[in-house]
Order: structure tokens, then sequence, then C-alpha cells
């Protein structure tokens, strides 16, 4: 996996959510994986397509997705995960993936982003056909993942 491509979404992490309200962005273990992950309860897959192509998923449980949605909300409760926590979530990737798409554009690296599909399951998500890096996440003590595969 290109670094090029790895660090935009990793910059995005760290300049789109405190702008969304969150004070602590923590980056954890940065792991090489293998075309599945195993759903932690929510993931949202956006896949990337033109010069590179391949699945961007952020993966969580549903407690941290009903945490990340609320401060986005700004700090409305957010007691199940509902059409507007879901389309919170889902606008927080669209940020962080437009951002990261925007960096790789600047490098000469086009990408088209797919609209994010967020699924609840704990059932594995294919994220690409090869291997893929995993980076561990905190964000106010909210933990989650982000994968980043290219086919």
């Amino acid at each position: 996996m290109d670094a090029r491509i790895v660090n935009p979404f990793i910059a995005a992490l760290s300049s789109i959510l405190p702008q969304l309200g969150f004070k602590n962005v923590v980056r954890g273990k940065v792991l090489m994986k293998n075309q599945f992950i195993d759903c932690l309860g929510v993931a949202v897959n956006v896949g990337l397509s033109n010069q590179v192509s391949g699945n961007v998923v952020f993966n969580m449980t549903e407690n941290s997705a009903k945490g990340l949605s609320s401060v986005i909300m700004m700090g409305t409760p957010v007691p199940q995960l509902d059409d507007i926590a879901q389309s919170a979530i889902c606008e927080m990737v669209n940020m962080i993936t437009s951002n990261a798409a925007n960096a790789l554009s600047k490098e000469g690296i086009a990408i088209k982003c797919e609209p994010p599909r967020l699924s609840q399951s704990t059932a594995p998500v294919k994220v690409c056909n090869n291997n893929f890096i995993g980076i561990e996440m905190a964000v106010d003590e909210l933990p989650f993942e982000i994968v980043i595969g290219m086919n």
C-alpha cells in the first residue's frame, strides 16, 4: 500500500474531526490486514475509482457511532442509531473522504468517491482483493478504525 494514498486520509481525520467539535483525535496501531474485516457493528463503506480503485471503510461499534453522531449533532442525545444519526455519520465520512480526495488530486492522483453506504452488522466486510491498511483511532475516547484497501 502506497503511503501517498494512506497519508491524506490520516491528515483528513486530523483536520476534519476537530472542525466537527471533537477535541481529542488519537491514532493508534497501523496494521496490515487481508481482504476482510470483522465489522464491529457499524461500517461505512466508500468506494473509490478513477486512477486508483478500492474502498475506504470506517468501522466502529454502535456505541461509538452513537457518540460520534451526538457530537456532530451538537450534543443531541442519540439513544438509537436512527436515520438522522446515520446521516450524521455518513456526512462525517463524506467530509473526511472528500478532503483526502482533494489532497490526492493535488498530488496528481485523481479519485472519484462513491456515496457512503452504512451497514449495521457483525458479519465480515470485504474491503478489497488484496492486503489493506487498518488504522485504529480514538476520537474523544470513542474507538473506531479506518481501513484503506486498493484493488
